[in-house]
């Protein structure tokens, strides 16, 4: 049998944020952009287990989590996966200031900042 075409087969995020209702919006906005299945979680170990289960398409992460950093826990995820695209959506986007290439929503945010960022970091619609 053959491997499924890579393009027909849904997009998956990982949703790295430890505020289940900012969680939820950031799934319901990239549903809108095309994205079809989602793992959430709300630590760096968890982000780990999701990942290995499906690696993501996109990861969206916060900074402050209830275990560490959504920074760190990106590094994890690309030491082990390889390059990812990864958006970061905080409350602390001043902390990400000496990180150069990040791409950072700043909560609060709205969908159209969203869908703009994304756009920039190379998530388009399906």
């Amino acid at each position: 049998m053959a491997e499924p075409d890579a393009s027909s087969q849904n997009r998956h995020a990982l949703i790295i944020e430890d505020d289940i209702l900012v969680g939820m919006d950031m799934q319901s906005m990239l549903a809108g952009i095309g994205f079809e299945s989602f793992a959430f979680a709300s630590t760096a170990n968890q982000a780990l287990q999701q990942a290995r289960l499906r690696r993501p398409d996109l990861v969206t992460a916060d900074l402050g989590l209830l275990d560490g950093d959504g920074l760190a826990a990106c590094r994890a995820l690309q030491a082990e996966f390889g390059p990812l695209r990864v958006i970061f959506v905080t409350g602390q986007a001043a902390d990400l200031d000496q990180e150069p290439g990040l791409t950072v929503v700043a909560k609060p945010f709205i969908a159209a900042a969203y869908a703009s960022v994304g756009a920039d970091a190379g998530v388009q619609a399906a």
